[in-house]
């Protein structure tokens, strides 16, 4: 878990069984995207917005790259 961040200041949304968790860095959002049995990925963006469309972005090509043939 990220220190300094109070349960009332994080957003958590489901985004294809991932979990993101959204709040405010200072100037920044952080959006900390995680699932089962992997490492927890942090992206940051100026509006809070921008960084949920960022993770979603994120895992919606962790799910392409999962299903491709090898």
């Amino acid at each position: 878990m990220i220190t300094g961040l109070s349960p009332q200041d994080t957003t958590l949304i489901d985004h294809h069984g991932f979990s993101i968790r959204l709040s405010p860095n200072g100037l920044d959002w952080m959006a900390l995207v995680e699932w089962p049995d992997r490492q927890p990925t942090l992206i940051m963006a100026p509006e809070r917005e921008t960084a949920l469309a960022k993770a979603r972005e994120w895992i919606d090509r962790q799910l392409a790259t999962d299903e491709s043939p090898q």
